[in-house]
C-alpha cells in the first residue's frame, strides 16, 4: 500500500504555481507521511481530551516539515492532508483533500496558522466561494494537527513502512523523495494514561470558538479568520469537530 499523499507529492512538484499559497508547500514532495488510518478513533474522546491539554503548551512536529495523512471514513472524502511547517513560535499549515467520486485533489482550500498557546486562525483560499465549507476546512486543519500531536506525544505505536523500490520509479522519475512512510496506532488506553498523568479531567474547560469573521488587511486584502481560544489557559483546547463534506472546486 502507498500512502495517498505520495501521489499529491508528485502534483505538487510538477504543478506547485498552479496551487495556492504555494509558498507554504515548499518542501512538501519531501517531506515524511505520518498516516493515520482509524479515524473513528483518531475523532475518540481520549483524542479530545489529551489535546486539550497539550494544545496551551508549545506545538512542535516531528519534523520540520511534515504530512499528516487522515483516512476518511465519510462517503464524499477519500483522504485529508494537512502540510505542517514548524516555526519558532508555531505551525503554518495548509489543508487538502482527496475526493472519491471522482477521485481527484482539491487545491489549497485553507492556510493556517497554529501559535504556541493554543491559538488558530485560518484564511479560506479565495476561490472558494463556499464560506462554511472554508470553516470546516479550517476546523479541520485545526483538529489534525491537534490530535496527531497529541497521539504522538504519548509514545504511541509507529510502524516505519517503505514504499518497495520496484513502485518508486514513477515519483522518482517526478521529483519525489522519501520513500519511509509512518502509519501509527491509536491505543485508547494510553491516551487515557498520558491524559492522567497530566493532571487532566473530563470536566476541565473546553475551548471556545469566536465566530469567523472578515479582516481588511493593511494592503487591502480581505482574511477570513476564525480564531479558536482556550476556556482556560491551564487546560488548552482542541477542535472536536473536524468533519467535511461536501463538494467544492
Amino acid at each position: 500500500m502507498i500512502p495517498d499523499a505520495y501521489t499529491l507529492k508528485r502534483i505538487v512538484r510538477s504543478h506547485r504555481t498552479r496551487l495556492w499559497a504555494a509558498d507554504l508547500l515548499d518542501g512538501f514532495e519531501f517531506a515524511p507521511v505520518w498516516r493515520f488510518e482509524d479515524q473513528a478513533k483518531f475523532d475518540a474522546d481520549e483524542v479530545d481530551a489529551l489535546g486539550r491539554c497539550m494544545a496551551a503548551g508549545p506545538q512542535r512536529l516531528p519534523h520540520p516539515q511534515t504530512i499528516f495523512e487522515l483516512r476518511d471514513r465519510g462517503p464524499d472524502i477519500r483522504c485529508q492532508i494537512v502540510y505542517a511547517r514548524q516555526q519558532p513560535d508555531g505551525i503554518d499549515a495548509v489543508w487538502l483533500a482527496l475526493w472519491r467520486n471522482p477521485r481527484r485533489w482539491t487545491d489549497v482550500h485553507v492556510r493556517l496558522r497554529i501559535a504556541d498557546g493554543g491559538v488558530a486562525e485560518f484564511e479560506p483560499n479565495p476561490a472558494l466561494a463556499d464560506t462554511a465549507l472554508a470553516e470546516q476546512c479550517g476546523k479541520a486543519a485545526a483538529a489534525i494537527v491537534w490530535r496527531a500531536l497529541a497521539i504522538l506525544a504519548t509514545s504511541a505505536e509507529v510502524s516505519e513502512r517503505q514504499i518497495a523500490p520496484s513502485q518508486r520509479k514513477p515519483f522518482a522519475r517526478d521529483g519525489v523523495r522519501g520513500w519511509v512512510w509512518r502509519q501509527v496506532a491509536i491505543d485508547p488506553e494510553r491516551l487515557r494514561t498520558a491524559f492522567a498523568d497530566l493532571g487532566g479531567s473530563h470536566a476541565s474547560p473546553r475551548w471556545h470558538l469566536r465566530r469567523g469573521h472578515w479582516r481588511t488587511l493593511a494592503d487591502g486584502r480581505r482574511v477570513f479568520v476564525r480564531q479558536c481560544e482556550v476556556g482556560d489557559p491551564e487546560h488548552g483546547g482542541v477542535v472536536k469537530d473536524y468533519a467535511v463534506g461536501g463538494h467544492a472546486e
